[in-house]
């Protein structure tokens, strides 16, 4: 299979996750793999923002590219709200501890960034999808292969954040 091919399928499983079956759904992600991909050597706060509001900006414009500044319920849990800048410093902590200085980051590290991410659940919505790009992100940069989570395994993905 073709990377563009394995990109769009691994996209399109993430939105399947989220029960999300629209075609714009899936042209916002592939806008926000662009985005991210091209960008990859420069993870920042704004630069995750910009792939949430990429992803957001047709289905949920009203939070597209912002913080959450509400509680929210993930599963059976809240995360509760808090401000702004404590969520913009938590994105920032997540950085400078889960982004590599100098050295491969194996599989298993990459996954467990990604469960500290899901963590601070930063935005209202869209935070898995982002997180997985940002998954994938970390994989490529770590020299790791894309990885498609299907729908159908979502499941077993729940695992990891227990």
């Amino acid at each position: 299979m073709e990377t563009e091919e394995i990109i769009e399928e691994f996209l399109e499983e993430s939105n399947l996750i989220e029960r999300e079956y629209s075609m714009d759904a899936l042209t916002d992600a592939l806008k926000a793999w662009e985005y991210a991909y091209e960008n990859r050597g420069n993870i920042t706060v704004k630069y995750i923002l910009e792939i949430h509001r990429l992803l957001a900006k047709n289905l949920r414009p009203d939070i597209a590219g912002k913080v959450r500044d509400c509680s929210v319920m993930i599963g059976y849990h809240i995360k509760k709200k808090k401000p702004e800048e404590e969520l913009l410093l938590e994105l920032r902590e997540w950085i400078d501890n889960c982004i590599p200085k100098g050295k491969k980051a194996t599989e298993k590290e990459v996954q467990k960034w990604h469960v500290k991410f899901e963590a601070i659940h930063p935005h209202e919505d869209f935070n898995g999808r982002t997180g997985r790009i940002l998954w994938q992100i970390q994989r490529i940069n770590n020299g790791l292969p894309i990885k498609i989570i299907y729908e159908k395994e979502k499941y077993s993905y729940y695992r990891w954040f227990k």
